[in-house]
């Protein structure tokens, strides 16, 4: 499986709607990216995405999009690799 993350994203604050729906519609179209949601809190979209190659990777080619303020990540793992427990732990 390739390896996949939620990136929580802050746009510059000079950004109109209009600017920010061609945004979210430009991070739709980028390899790798799975979907965007706006939401409202401390970060303006997220987005999950399926690295092709490493989210290390990903996070640089979103970052370097100029609308792009801040990035922070959050990598999604298996359940049993979190903790390293395994079914039979769980009763």
């Amino acid at each position: 499986m390739r390896p996949r993350a939620y990136l929580l994203i802050n746009v510059v604050d000079d950004i109109d709607q209009k600017q920010f729906l061609n945004a979210i519609k430009e991070l739709e179209e980028t390899q790798g990216v799975d979907f965007v949601d706006p939401v409202i809190g401390s970060h303006d979209m997220v987005a999950m995405v399926e690295a092709p190659i490493s989210i290390e990777a990903m996070v640089n080619e979103v970052s370097a999009k100029s609308w792009i303020k801040n990035i922070n990540t959050v990598r999604i793992v298996g359940l049993f690799e979190r903790r390293g427990a395994s079914w039979e732990d769980v009763s």
